[in-house]
């Protein structure tokens, strides 16, 4: 019997649930002892590793061998599993996916490494360059700052690698080559090819310079799965959503991944409605039938981009979600902030600070076995800037509700902010749903401008959810009072920021 059909008896591949045509296809899937991607002799196949076309997924037998009917001119892909990697170039770019030759064969060659349970990736959203100049922007201001770290198992981009403009992925790789380390993409609305025929031709511009735009890989404990989440729609639309094809993948990958193991998704268009009006940017059907398919699991993580702000949000059974506990999505703050944008700093870069006032940067996830935490870094600031303070710099006297305000970049509600004046005891602050008062400073400033600014203008404010507000106490004695806020996530860390604020008599007229 062969391979496959040993395969399908088992029940391990589904029908593919496409009317594309078939091609059968085979290799091996080896371990690469001297580096150089041939297989030599001594070097033995890896049995029980998972190979993919996107639609089936097969594992190798005990000799490391795969053969499956694959669909007819699809890139085929390994599935790195736990303790193995795939050779990775010059740029970083992680080599795990292979075109069939004429013959049908692709071969894949791996290589043993450590992979422990805890571990720490780096994710990035929308690093959206629409110029050699903005490369140069996100290399100084966020690679300056991680090149060369040693303690990254390997970097995500969560879509919108180039802002439409597929010839800067190539300087883009190459400046994100200088953190060493591997490098993981998804694609976004603006990789789209928007002359493309179809949905599904229209990511052959990323495909071909970072491989499949769904695929899935393991690293230590932990299943991630890159899902292409933009459904092309002609033109310059689109829509959130998953093909058909892509919901056999998953449910033929999710058979052959134990249902303890840790399930990050990583996408670009977030799950939930970033939309005030509550116009459909994810299609609903299939946002049920993800729900459906992961919430028997235990432990899920979705990373997500695209809106250009950060946000935290935790589906529960209003959304739909019927899992034992709240699925946890986070999505990511962009890279390039607000599309690299506002008026420029003391080095000549915009500042492009968020329209929910966060700063542009990036995160860290760090791992340890099923739990996870994610932390917020904004570039050209220290790691402990965690919380932008927006205090009035002078009050008059025996004055009650005067609020002040303090974005916690990072936070939701399961942090806990409080605030007091010089030293008194500390309050409770009220999170809000609103505006950032110290960003709607600079968005307002620019209509002051008697020109122009040559960058983009800061986009229109968005209600902030990471945003607690409190009142300068009424009873402040005449003088220079010290607000101070203090943030602890829910492992515990703390953050804190001051302001001065100043009580003084009105200037008589």
């Amino acid at each position: 019997m062969s391979m496959l059909r040993r395969w399908m008896a088992a029940g391990l591949v589904l029908a593919l649930g496409t009317a594309a045509a078939a091609a059968p296809v085979h290799g091996v899937v080896f371990d690469d002892r001297n580096g150089d991607g041939v297989r030599q002799p001594g070097e033995p196949g890896l049995p029980e590793v998972a190979v993919s076309d996107g639609v089936a997924v097969v594992r190798t037998d005990a000799a490391g061998h795969y053969e499956f009917s694959a669909v007819d001119g699809a890139t085929l892909f390994v599935i790195k599993p736990r303790g193995w990697h795939p050779p990775v170039d010059a740029q970083q770019r992680p080599g795990f996916y292979r075109a069939p030759g004429p013959d049908g064969s692709a071969d894949f060659p791996l290589q043993a490494q450590a992979e422990p349970d805890h571990f720490r990736v780096l994710l990035f959203a929308d690093p959206q360059p629409a110029s050699a100049k903005e490369v140069g922007y996100f290399d100084r201001t966020i690679v300056d700052g991680l090149a060369g770290a040693r303690d990254l198992a390997f970097s995500v981009s969560l879509g919108d690698i180039t802002f439409d403009r597929h010839e800067l992925y190539a300087p883009l790789a190459a400046a994100m080559a200088r953190i060493g380390a591997p490098a993981y993409r998804v694609n976004g609305n603006h990789d789209l090819d928007l002359g493309a025929k179809d949905d599904r031709h229209a990511t052959a511009s990323f495909e071909a310079a970072f491989g499949p735009s769904t695929y899935a890989f393991h690293y230590g404990g932990v299943l991630f799965v890159a899902l292409n989440d933009v459904r092309f729609l002609g033109g310059p639309r689109y829509i959130g959503g998953v093909r058909p094809d892509q919901f056999t993948f998953l449910e033929n990958l999710l058979r052959l991944t134990p249902r303890d193991e840790l399930v990050v998704l990583l996408v670009h268009i977030p799950w939930f409605s970033p939309n005030p009006m509550n116009a459909e940017t994810f299609r609903a059907a299939d946002r049920a039938r993800l729900f459906a398919l992961l919430q028997d699991r235990p432990h899920n993580l979705w990373l997500s981009g695209h809106t250009h702000y950060q946000r935290h949000v935790f589906h529960g059974a209003a959304e739909g979600w019927r899992g034992a506990q709240p699925l946890h999505e986070y999505n990511v703050a962009a890279a390039s902030g607000s599309f690299w944008g506002g008026p420029a700093d003391a080095n000549g870069i915009p500042i492009a600070t968020m329209a929910d006032g966060t700063p542009h940067g990036y995160a860290f996830l760090t791992v340890g076995g099923t739990e996870v935490r994610m932390d917020y870094r904004a570039a050209r600031h220290p790691s402990d800037f965690q919380i932008g303070l927006h205090v009035p710099a002078a009050v008059k006297p025996r004055t009650g509700y005067i609020s002040y305000y303090a974005n916690v970049f990072n936070g939701h509600d399961g942090w806990k902010v409080e605030t007091r004046v010089d030293s008194r005891e500390w309050n409770d602050m009220r999170r809000v749903l609103d505006w950032d008062p110290e960003y709607a400073q600079l968005y307002l400033a620019q209509d002051t401008l008697p020109t122009p600014l040559a960058t983009p203008r800061l986009p229109d404010p968005v209600v902030c959810y990471h945003l607690w507000r409190s009142y300068v106490p009424a009873d402040l004695g005449l003088g220079v009072h010290v607000v101070e806020v203090r943030a602890s996530d829910p492992a515990g860390q703390v953050y804190t920021a001051r302001r001065e604020v100043r009580v003084t008599e009105p200037a008589k007229s």
